[in-house]
This record gives structure tokens, sequence and C-alpha cells, in this order.
């Protein structure tokens, strides 16, 4: 079984600027992070967001599609869930992006299935149920999903859309110590499965706390509330007293699985995400509760691979502010091609 390497900007790509990075550079140090020396496709947009999604500057659009052409990859356009008083709006931005960019993005992910029937007959390219619609359990609270190897079946909501071909891929987390894919495979021999490596969503909401900071007490919690991209500059860690920690990003709450494996089944996408390159490793421990500390990379500390353990620290991170480059263990930066082949683990 062989893991395809791909990396996920959704939800992050307008964070390198702020961190001193042009987006190549920050795909480049995520994928050396994983231990890949290659990327063979790119997710653009949000999972989990509709104001990242529709408030992304359009440079930062423009910079990640002609990162792909640039280097002959593929996009995948990753599209939340958006509330009614936005839907309009999203539906415009949407058929932009599609329209300008058709030699690129050759698949959309969604994540509710009113979006899975307006894509569908809108645009006729193949879709990806995404994150959202798992309800495998996830929790680092449990420590038995971490002993444990799961079989991971077709979430029940779009069985029926699989079955009639409209959804024709299977977006994951790294919920468990192992995934099983033998019984999704032996279901759907052809589905496209792709994993979100190394960090398991955990959590979401319609409130941004980040994106409220600024605001009177009256006005913090809002659902759907337009924003800055806050969550551009700035994260939130959680060390819990049993040990586990937790990252907010955005809105979504996030925690690190680095050592779990996929076994039993045939080829499948791994997708990294840059949070080991924006919220670097360091020696302070948060104790208890949330905190927040500086960004701040420590040379030599950058990860070989994507099954590395890790922790994730608790980070704020100013305007403007962050590090301009993730060493590799011997102190230099290291940067690694984009269109070399893609290898097997």
């Amino acid at each position: 079984m062989q893991s395809i390497p791909a990396c996920s900007v959704a939800d992050v790509a307008a964070a390198a600027r702020a961190h001193g990075m042009t987006l190549s550079t920050m795909v480049e140090r995520t994928m050396q992070a994983a231990g890949r020396r290659s990327v063979r496709r790119l997710y653009i947009g949000s999972n989990f967001c509709s104001q990242y999604f529709l408030r992304q500057p359009d440079q930062v659009w423009r910079e990640a599609f002609s990162l792909c052409r640039r280097e002959g990859i593929p996009a995948t356009l990753v599209v939340p869930v958006f509330s009614q008083k936005d839907l309009a709006e999203a539906c415009r931005r949407i058929d932009e992006l599609v329209g300008a960019n058709r030699g690129v993005v050759d698949e959309i992910t969604v994540n509710d299935v009113g979006m899975v029937a307006y894509c569908l007959d809108r645009y006729g390219l193949p879709l990806n149920a995404g994150r959202l619609f798992s309800k495998e359990p996830r929790d680092p609270r449990y420590a038995e999903l971490f002993e444990e190897r799961h079989a991971v079946g077709v979430p029940a909501l779009v069985t029926e859309l699989f079955r009639q071909g409209e959804l024709q891929g299977l977006e994951l987390d790294p919920t468990h110590a192992a995934l099983d894919l033998s019984e999704l495979r032996g279901y759907m021999p052809h589905l496209e499965v792709g994993v979100h490596m190394p960090y398991c969503y955990m959590s979401t909401g319609s409130i941004c706390e980040l994106a409220g900071i600024g605001r009177p007490v009256r006005e913090k919690f809002r659902p759907n509330a337009p924003c800055k991209l806050e969550c551009a500059r700035c994260a939130i860690g959680y060390g819990l007293p049993y040990g586990a920690r937790l990252l907010k990003f955005g809105r979504a709450v996030y925690f690190p699985n680095h050592g779990c494996t996929v076994c039993e089944g045939e080829d499948f996408r791994m997708i990294v995400s840059p949070f080991d390159v924006l919220v670097p490793r360091r020696d302070a421990r948060v104790e208890h509760g949330p905190g927040a500390v500086r960004f701040q990379a420590k040379e030599g500390q950058g990860c070989e691979r994507a099954a590395a353990a890790a922790e994730v620290p608790a980070a704020e991170l100013g305007p403007g502010e962050g590090p301009a480059a993730v060493p590799d263990r011997g102190g230099a930066t290291a940067r690694v091609s984009l269109a070399a082949a893609g290898s097997a683990r």
C-alpha cells in the first residue's frame, strides 16, 4: 500500500505571510516535516469556516492556484458549511473559483448534503465527502482509542450518495492508533480515500473565539460573524492535566496523533496539514488549561516524518511575527522539490 503525498492549506493559507513565508515555502516545509520529498495535490479553501472561505484574500487564492500551475499538480477546492445569510455570496465565490481555475481544480470536497447537490448539478466535477461527514469517535481523553485498530465504514448519512456515484472520495482523520480501510475498500473498491495527518479534527462550531477578541463583550459570541482573519496571526494551545494536548486554530480544535497508521487497503492520500510548521514544537510546557506563548522555533527541532512523536505547544502570534524558517535537524533551512516523484512509506 502506498501513501500519495498531498498538502492541505485549507483554513491556513493566509497564515503563511503572517509567519514570514510564501505559500510555496510553507508547503515545502510541511512536506519536509512529514518526511516526504514531494507533493502531488494541494487542498485549498476551508474545511470548517465559512468566514475564512469568504474572506481569504484574493492574493492568497491566486498564489495557491499559481503554485499548482507552476508545479503541475491538481487542486481540490474545499468547501465548508455556509449559513443561510452567506449562501448566495458563497455560491458566487465558488463559481468564480471553479470558473477561473478549470484547468487546476479537478475535484471539490464538500461538507454538507445541500452542497453535494449544488456542486454536482453545476460543475460536474468529482466530489469528496469532507471531514464533517465522518462521525467516528475522536477524543484524546479516551486512551483506549489510541490502542485500537479501527475499521472505517462509509458515513451512514451519505451511504446512498456513494452507491449512486454522486460522491467518489472520502476524507478521514487519524482518530485511532490505526485505521483499517479493508471494510471500506471491500464495500467500494474504487473509493478515493484521503487521511488528514498528523492532526485530528476534534470539534468545531459557528462561533470564533479569536475573531471576538477585539470586540465589545456583547458582540463577542455571534455565530458566523464577519472577521478579519485573526486566525492567520494567532492560535491557542491547551495542556490538559492527564497529558493530552489540544490546538485551537480558527474555529476548530485539533489534537496531534502522529503515531496513527493506515493499514489493510489500497493506495490512499496522506493529506498533511502545516500545523507543525506554523506552531513549532518548543521545550516550554503548559501544565493546565489554556495558555499563550509566542510562536518560536528552536534550531534543530524539525521532524523527519509525519509519524514522529511531537507535542503541541500553546501559542499566540502577534501581527507580522513568527518564524521565518523551520530548520532541519542540522539547523539549516531545508527545501524539498514539489514536483519530485512521491514515495511509499
